[in-house]
C-alpha cells in the first residue's frame, strides 16, 4: 500500500494543545529536531548550518536503525529544502521544534525554552518532552500595568503582546475615576464648636494627610478597575499579573476580587522602560511558575490521599501502568533522562520500543490512553525521582 502524499513544505506554526494527539499517534521512524533562537550578526552558527548538522546526525541514526535509504532520503528531503530557503537563513527569535515522520512534517514555535536537551532525536515516536513546558502556558496571560495615575491592560499570547481595552465605563486614569464619582470616604471629621456658636453646628477639621487621601482615592480607582477586569475576564478566568512599583500593586491587591490574580508580579512599569519582549518573557515565567507549583502541590496531595498502590515513583512500574492505560497523571523531571528499551507489545502498547528515552516513552503511552503529563523542575519531584504517577487503579 502506498502512503498518501503529504505536503512537505516546512512552515512555522504556533503550538497548540490539539497537536499533541497527532504527534503521539504518529508511526515511526520519527525525527525530532530542536532549533535554538538565531539572529544574524550574533555569535553562533547560522540557523541553516545548525539544521544541516542535525540532518547529518538524523541520517546516521536512521541508518543505524536499518531504515532503507530511499525512506531516509524521503524523510529528510523537506528538511533539506528548508535549510536552503531564505526564511531559514534569516533567523528567528525563539526556539523551534521540527517533527518529521512518514505521515507528518510540522514545525512549531516554542514560547518557552525547553530544558537542556539533545538537538536531534530519532525514535519509534516523536520526542515530545521539550514541548510540555510551552503547552503548560495558558493561551493568554494578562498583565495589568498599575500606576498612581493610570492603568493599562496587556494580553500576552504565545508570541506577542497586545493592548486590551477595559469595558465601557471603566476608568483608565485616576482623573477619570474622580470625575465619575466622589470618593467613597470622607476624611473630614466634624466637632461640636461649643454653646457660643449660635446656629453653627460643627467645625470641619482634617484628620487625613495628603498621603492618606491619595490612598483612599487610589483604592476607589482600583476598585473600579477591578470591576472592569472581572467583567472582561469572567468567562475564561485567564491568569492576571500585576506590573508596577510595590506601593501601587500592594494597594491594588488589597481591593482585588479577581480570583486568578497571580502572587508574583512584574516590578516596575511596562509603560516606562520595559519592552514588550521583556513583558512577554516575564508573564510566561510567572504563569509557568504558577502552573509548576500547582502541579507539584496536586502531586503531593495525591501521594497523601491515595494508597501506596495508586501512587508510584518506580519508572519501570510506571511504564507498564502507562501501557495498560492505568496512569491518570504523569509527572516528569524536565531535566532527567533514562535510556533503555521497553517491550510495549507485552502490555498492549507498540510492538517494541527500541533504545529510547524511557521518560518520553512513558509520556507517549500515557497520552495515548487519555492521561495527563506534567513536566516539573527537579527540585519539585519527590525524593529526586525521575518520574511519578497517580494510577487509575
Amino acid at each position: 500500500m502506498i502512503a498518501p502524499k503529504i505536503e512537505t513544505k516546512l512552515t512555522t506554526e504556533p503550538l497548540s494543545k490539539q497537536v499533541i494527539s497527532i504527534l503521539v499517534s504518529a508511526a515511526g521512524p520519527c525525527i525530532t529536531v530542536l532549533l535554538p533562537p538565531y539572529r544574524p550578526g550574533e555569535p553562533g552558527k547560522p540557523a541553516a548550518a545548525v539544521l544541516k548538522m542535525n540532518l547529518q546526525e538524523a541520517a546516521k541514526s536512521l541508518a543505524a536503525r536499518r531504515i532503507a535509504e530511499p525512506l531516509i532520503a524521503e524523510l529528510l528531503e523537506p528538511l533539506h529544502q528548508s535549510s536552503q530557503e531564505e526564511e531559514s537563513l534569516a533567523g528567528w527569535g525563539s526556539w523551534r521544534v521540527v517533527f518529521r515522520s512518514p505521515g507528518v512534517v510540522r514545525q512549531f514555535e516554542l514560547p518557552v525554552p525547553p530544558a537542556p536537551v539533545r538537538a536531534c532525536t530519532v525514535g519509534d515516536c516523536f520526542w515530545v518532552r521539550p514541548i510540555f513546558r510551552s503547552l503548560a502556558l495558558p493561551a493568554q496571560v494578562y498583565v495589568l500595568d498599575v500606576t498612581k495615575k493610570a492603568v493599562a491592560l496587556l494580553a500576552c499570547g504565545f508570541t506577542k503582546v497586545e493592548s486590551v481595552g477595559l469595558p465601557k465605563g471603566t476608568p483608565k486614569t485616576l482623573e477619570e475615576a474622580l470625575g465619575f464619582d466622589a470618593p467613597d470616604h470622607d476624611l473630614m471629621n466634624r466637632s461640636a464648636s461649643g454653646p457660643s456658636t449660635g446656629a453653627m453646628h460643627g467645625v470641619q477639621f482634617g484628620t487625613g494627610s495628603a498621603r492618606e487621601k491619595q490612598h483612599v482615592y487610589l483604592g476607589d480607582f482600583y476598585r473600579a478597575v477591578d470591576r472592569g477586569v472581572n467583567e472582561l475576564l469572567r468567562s475564561n478566568q485567564a491568569p492576571l499579573v500585576l506590573a508596577g512599583v510595590d506601593e501601587d500593586t500592594a494597594i491594588y491587591r488589597s481591593v482585588n476580587t479577581y480570583a486568578n490574580l497571580l502572587e508574583q508580579g512584574i516590578p516596575g512599569s511596562p509603560g516606562a522602560a520595559i519592552s514588550h519582549a521583556q513583558i512577554l518573557r516575564n508573564a510566561h515565567d510567572i504563569a509557568l511558575f504558577n502552573f509548576e507549583r500547582r502541579s507539584a502541590l496536586e502531586m503531593a496531595l495525591a501521594k497523601e490521599r491515595f494508597a501506596p498502590a495508586r501512587f508510584s515513583i518506580d519508572l519501570d512500574g510506571i511504564l507498564r501502568a502507562a501501557a495498560e492505560g492505568r496512569v491518570s497523571d504523569l509527572y516528569l523531571d524536565e531535566s532527567g533522562q533514562r535510556m533503555g528499551t521497553f517491550d510495549g507489545k507485552v502490555f498492549g502498547g507498540r510492538i517494541n520500543w527500541h533504545d529510547e528515552d524511557l521518560l518520553n516513552v512513558a509520556a507517549v503511552e500515557t497520552l495515548l490512553r487519555g492521561g495527563a503529563v506534567h513536566s516539573l523542575p527537579s527540585h519539585l519531584m519527590p525524593k529526586g525521582a525521575l518520574a511519578a504517577a497517580t494510577l487509575r487503579y
